[in-house]
């Protein structure tokens, strides 16, 4: 019997290994410049098309909500028809406050607090025990795991008692926290505290930072603007300082290596040790981790941009086009609807009827 003989595969070198992730950053790059482009379209398109209208529907259903709050409080409501009345209200309000696109001067905040009074009014309720001291720690504990805010005994009863003004209040205190945050040390200023013991105790990649830093001093002292005596080659020169100097805060090594082939004519690859060239494939693929993170962050990130590109951009069988044409068709109809009942609802007899064609159509 013969029997069959395996040769065991060739390890890849540390050189093999730079040209497999440098051509996988090329592609990736090229990949998310792809996606940001189709992003860009989307998004561009939605504000041309769909962000007016957006607008107007919100203003017109803020518009309406104000007109329904002035009837709410009006003596000769039945029962049914205020209770059926405060339901639509809160529909409308819930719609409203979850609205991206609201334009400035419309505060959703103050409809809700007026509702909210309007409730305590109308709708009382049976006065709520004492708290205990051991019930507010838990509500001040709540609220810390939540929002990473202290708040003192009387913001437990704003909680309690006017959630929208807590939350306007809390929201407040966030703002002026972020403004109190010490700026960021300057990339320069970090660079010249760093030893080798506090870069490995931050990312345990100290040799990749002394090559990075390396390669980027050679290059500053190349691409100088100071260096420059033509002023259209100094702009030249600065916009290149300033890709060089995002490469570096970005421990961007591909862009690095690729910036040293255009501005040297010596490879900077063939001026490395083993153990630089392992450092190096070690950054590329944290940066190959990295662009792939981001292109797949586009469909998940909380951020007005990823929201219309995951509600329009083509899926399936379902265009762009179409998702586009749909979107338009419903906002129009939402305008025209709250457009009429402003036109309609202006007494208080004109709401009883409405309220009546709901209920018995």
């Amino acid at each position: 019997m013969t029997k069959l003989t395996t040769t065991k595969p060739t390890k890849k070198t540390p050189g093999d290994q730079f040209q497999l992730l440098w051509e996988k950053i090329e592609k990736q790059k090229t990949r998310l410049a792809g996606q940001e482009k189709r992003v860009r379209k989307i998004v561009d398109r939605f504000n041309d098309e769909i962000l007016p209208l957006e607008r107007k529907q919100a203003r017109t259903q803020y518009q309406l909500i104000e007109r329904l709050l002035t009837f709410f409080s009006r003596k000769s409501l039945t029962q049914w028809q205020r209770d059926d009345l405060f339901r639509w209200i809160q529909d409308e309000l819930g719609m409203l406050s979850t609205n991206p696109f609201i334009e400035d001067g419309l505060n959703p905040s103050e409809l809700l607090i007026r509702a909210e009074e309007l409730l305590k009014q109308f709708y009382p309720q049976p006065e709520a025990p004492a708290l205990s001291q051991s019930e507010r720690e838990d509500i001040r504990g709540d609220i810390y795991r939540e929002l990473g805010l202290e708040i003192d005994d009387e913001e437990v009863e704003l909680f309690l008692n006017s959630p929208t003004e807590f939350m306007q209040r809390m929201m407040e205190k966030m703002q002026a926290d972020d403004l109190d945050w010490p700026e960021e040390e300057d990339d320069e200023e970090q660079g010249d505290r760093f030893d080798t013991k506090d870069a490995k105790s931050v990312d345990g990649q100290a040799e990749g930072k002394a090559l990075i830093h390396r390669l980027y001093k050679q290059l500053a002292k190349r691409l100088h603007p100071d260096l420059e005596q033509d002023a259209s080659l100094k702009a030249v020169r600065h916009e290149q300082m300033q890709q060089l100097l995002a490469a570096r805060k970005e421990n961007d090594i591909y862009t690095l290596i690729e910036l040293h082939r255009q501005h040297f004519d010596t490879d900077a690859l063939g001026q490395l040790k083993k153990q630089d060239l392992d450092d190096i494939n070690e950054l590329l693929r944290r940066q190959l981790r990295d662009l792939e993170r981001q292109y797949e962050q586009v469909f998940m990130k909380d951020s007005m941009e990823s929201t219309i590109w995951n509600r329009f951009r083509h899926v399936g069988r379902i265009s762009s086009d179409q998702n586009f044409a749909e979107h338009t068709k419903a906002l129009k109809a939402d305008i025209k609807n709250n457009n009429k009942l402003l036109k309609h609802l202006k007494t208080l007899k004109d709401l009883k009827q409405f309220l009546e064609d709901r209920i018995y159509g």
